[in-house]
């Protein structure tokens, strides 16, 4: 199939890429490298992906990629609440218009499948177990920008193209695009480099995902035609933070949690995550563990490929941040963008 990848360059679509193409499949990976951090996409895609350079909210660009491809695949955007609340504006034209445009030039493009990546943030707070049919609860931009487009893509794709709507547990493991700021992957590798996991209360839940499984999961997906909403994860990668810290310590020799008490943070997100559907079509594709990440990221520091786990370079929302100072990354503006935002606006007036 010819595949494209919007967003393909970064932690989760250099790895998806790779799993893609030695299945071989035709990968097509766009990206802006938003995060200006020098990296050179020879050196995370297979030699078989064309890449192309541009900016995900660019029409022209996503119209003409899209254009002969088979599947759209968008996985593109700022990724959290706290790189999101940089600069809201910025993070809607991101992860809400561009996922919308992009829609509606595979609609126009013939494409027959079309899959957004998501997240189990929308969940927010909730008591006991939540699958598909829970009704969200976005807590922040980042969650409410995933809500409105899974909600609106529907529409603007219209009948002849298929949707589905990746709901990711939190990911975790190596890549060839390395982020080391999510929770599972920071922990380690301050474990790894400082023998210290700093750790404030820790009652609160997440589900988690390797990014590998990720990658098989897409693959599941756009080969038997699954659509409409998935969570991505297993049943049995549902943790507390604080038992995610003593994963961490257990496996990362010399490490000692640092604990303190709980504090008042701006996520608040809590739940427990099903799974059993994605279990169901397609048994045993998350199936990498929790200590197997932890010892993937605990080997990176070991061996010194990577030296300094708290570079910016490793951290998407530092990475954002200087990207915007620098106006090396801004506001898209146009009439596309414009008019997607007043939707988001319009939609969460009332939040």
């Amino acid at each position: 199939m010819r595949i494209v990848l919007l967003g393909g360059a970064g932690y989760l679509g250099s790895v998806a890429s790779h799993h893609l193409a030695s299945r071989g499949h035709d990968v097509t990976v766009v990206d802006g490298l938003i995060y200006r951090r020098g990296d050179d996409p020879a050196e995370l895609l297979p030699a078989a992906a064309r890449f192309v350079p541009g900016d995900l909210r660019d029409r022209d660009l996503l119209s003409r990629v899209a254009g002969g491809a088979d599947v759209i695949v968008h996985m593109g955007g700022i990724v959290g609440e706290p790189a999101s609340r940089v600069d809201e504006h910025l993070a809607v034209e991101l992860n809400y218009a561009s996922p919308m445009i992009a829609a509606e030039a595979t609609a126009a493009g013939g494409a027959g499948h079309y899959v957004f990546f998501s997240s189990c943030s929308v969940y927010g707070r909730h008591e006991g177990t939540v699958d598909e049919e829970t009704e969200p609860n976005p807590l922040g931009v980042y969650a409410r920008t995933k809500v409105l487009a899974e909600r609106r893509l529907p529409g603007v794709l219209g009948d002849g193209t298929a949707l589905t709507s990746l709901r990711l547990a939190t990911v975790h493991g190596a890549s060839p695009r390395q982020r080391l700021d999510s929770v599972v992957n920071a922990m380690v590798s301050r474990a790894a480099s400082t023998g210290r996991i700093p750790l404030n209360g820790g009652a609160q839940r997440r589900p988690l995902v390797h990014v590998g499984d990720v990658a098989r999961v897409l693959a599941g997906v756009v080969e038997w035609g699954l659509t409409g909403a998935w969570n991505v994860g297993a049943d049995g990668e549902n943790f507390t933070i604080g038992e995610i810290a003593e994963t961490v310590a257990a496996v990362v020799p010399g490490a000692v949690i640092d604990r303190g008490p709980e504090r008042d943070e701006a996520d608040t997100r809590d739940y427990r995550t099903s799974f059993a559907r994605l279990n169901r079509v397609l048994p045993g594709v998350c199936s990498t563990t929790l200590k197997e990440g932890v010892r993937e990221i605990a080997d990176l520091v070991r061996t010194g490929r990577v030296t300094d786990p708290a570079a910016p370079q490793y951290d998407n929302h530092r990475g954002l941040v200087a990207a915007v100072a620098s106006g090396a990354l801004g506001r898209w503006g146009g009439a596309d963008c414009a008019r997607f935002a007043s939707e988001y606006d319009t939609a969460w007036s009332t939040q």
